[in-house]
């Protein structure tokens, strides 16, 4: 019994079996990374293939329901979205109609549809378009969304890419084939590093026998590669066993230094992705900001704008003891013009006159369409005089190039109120737009084609110039 006790003590730590048990170690750490590694990579290949997945059922759905959406048919579009939703990895689907309206929604399990109603019940969330997100929902796994439009039919006269949007459709898939799939994926590859691993354990034992100098040196190689340095190679010029284990080893360095390289780039590539579109995302946002605050047709900021700045600019005033006057700009005549000449005629009336006051007004003044054929122009650090003085240029090129360039429309001219916060002293900044609104008022009552400026006098009356 102490010659078997003995034995086995000096195996178990003689040079034989600590190679053995190191070269064991090597495998299956090399085994892990390289599973590892490809096990990433298909996640991700699987998360890109679901999303174009998820893309091609919306577009699908998006050519099926052309009719129902243009005819907002909800009770086709309540059966097409039920029927999808019925069977198979789709878990909700919403059809709206071009303003973001809900037409039709069906969802597998409660709670995958509320989160995209806005504050209005009726109102569905259609953002970002064509552009599948990965998303969690509590209690209901993790699901692809993606909204896509639903063009109408293209019409022969219109370029392919100017068809009309109908409505979106919105849909969730499911990822829990996917997720299957991964785990199948990870129980196979973990599988595969064990049972590599433990063939190894029997055929190192006896290759190591006679390894004494060569286990050295593939021994340190190992502890290189485990450390990170992948460019570690092992130099055993031998045709043996041994040899053939060198270049194993390095073949399986090569892999690793690949597999890790390719990953490198893959990792670039994606931050490359995810920077420009960033920066796509960031630029079109710029750009709704804007267009959201102009008017589409005259190119002026709209009247939701111009609350935010004259709230602004009245502050701005009021703090720093400046002057800020309100120009309330009408055009007379506008509906005669609009029912005897055309609303094309009206739309280039209108045109004009924007470009005449932007022509006329300073870099730092601000003009607003501020309804169907009313204009205002907010002037900072500017006194009623000189407003007046931009009036009057306004109303004699108005004149001037209306001759020129709408002659058919001589009926129209321009009534001008003006009301500034030195002057007439209001106390809140729509106060200042009512008073040039009075101002206006005035003017169109005196005769229209004038300027009207409200001045403080005694006993809190206002009179007219």
């Amino acid at each position: 019994m102490r010659t078997i006790a003995g034995r086995l003590k000096h195996s178990l730590s003689g040079l034989q079996f600590r190679t053995t048990l190191l070269l064991t170690f090597v495998v299956f750490a090399a085994a892990g990374v390289t599973a590892a590694s490809s096990l990433r990579v298909s996640t991700r290949i699987t998360l890109e293939q679901t999303k174009r997945h998820a893309r091609e059922i919306a577009r699908a759905l998006a050519t099926t329901t052309q009719r129902p959406i243009a005819e907002n048919d909800r009770e086709d579009l309540l059966e097409i979205a039920a029927n999808c939703v019925s069977g198979g990895e789709v878990t909700y689907v919403i059809f709206a109609d071009v303003a973001g309206e809900m037409l039709a929604g069906f969802q597998r399990e409660a709670g995958n549809i509320t989160r995209y109603l806005l504050e209005d019940v009726k109102k569905v969330s259609v953002e970002p378009i064509d552009h599948p997100q990965l998303t969690q929902v509590d209690g209901n796994g993790s699901r692809i969304d993606v909204v896509y439009p639903v063009y109408g039919s293209t019409d022969s006269a219109r370029p392919s890419d100017a068809r009309p949007t109908l409505g979106y459709v919105r849909i969730g898939v499911s990822l829990d084939h996917a997720e299957a799939r991964i785990s199948g994926l990870i129980r196979d590859t973990v599988g595969l590093a064990i049972v590599i691993t433990l063939l190894m354990i029997p055929i190192g034992y006896e290759v190591v026998r006679s390894l004494v100098s060569p286990l050295n040196k593939m021994r340190d190689a190992a502890r290189e590669l485990a450390a990170g340095h992948l460019n570690t190679r092992v130099t055993i010029r031998r045709d043996d066993e041994i040899g053939h284990l060198g270049s194993a080893f390095n073949s399986m360095a090569d892999a690793l230094e690949e597999t890790h390289g390719n990953l490198i780039r893959l990792n670039s590539e994606l931050e490359e992705r995810v920077k420009k579109r960033t920066a796509a995302l960031e630029r079109a946002n710029h750009r709704f900001k804007e267009l959201a605050a102009l008017d589409s047709l005259t190119g002026l900021y709209n009247r939701r704008h111009f609350n935010d700045l004259l709230s602004k600019f009245f502050a701005e005033s009021t703090r720093y003891h400046t002057d800020l006057t309100c120009v309330m700009i009408d055009l007379d005549n506008f509906k005669r013009v609009n029912d005897s000449l055309g609303h094309q005629l009206g739309d280039d009336l209108l045109k004009m006159t924007s470009r005449i006051i932007k022509q006329c007004i300073r870099e730092s003044d601000v003009a607003v369409r501020y309804g169907g054929d009313e204009f205002i122009v907010l002037m900072p650090q500017t006194a009623s005089d000189d407003a007046r003085t931009s009036a009057e240029r306004i109303i004699e090129m108005f004149r001037r190039d209306l001759v020129r360039e709408l002659p058919e429309a001589s009926i129209a001219s321009l009534s001008i109120g003006l009301a500034s916060r030195a002057s007439d002293q209001p106390g809140e900044p729509e106060q200042l737009v009512q008073l040039a609104d009075e101002a206006l008022y005035l003017a169109k009552a005196g005769g229209k084609n004038r300027i009207t400026v409200l001045r403080p006098v005694v006993n809190s009356k206002r009179s007219t110039v």
